[in-house]
């Protein structure tokens, strides 16, 4: 079972949406192919913020930036 920090654990499609176009910036921002190691620990960093309670996106990116 996962740990979640907040009652709200379910990714919904709209959310998805969120993931994706922030983790796609990123792989564009940073020249990442989309099959690479990275690329996955990006994907994983992001779902794990956003179910730590971090849903702005503006937030999202600050924090994968900083990693």
């Amino acid at each position: 079972m996962y740990p979640f920090r907040d009652s709200d654990c379910v990714i919904r499609p709209d959310d998805i949406n969120l993931l994706q176009r922030v983790f796609e910036d990123e792989l564009a921002r940073t020249k990442l192919n989309i099959d690479t190691p990275e690329a996955e620990a990006l994907a994983k960093r992001l779902i794990a913020l956003y179910q730590e309670g971090i849903r702005n996106p503006v937030n999202l990116i600050d924090m994968i930036q900083i990693h």
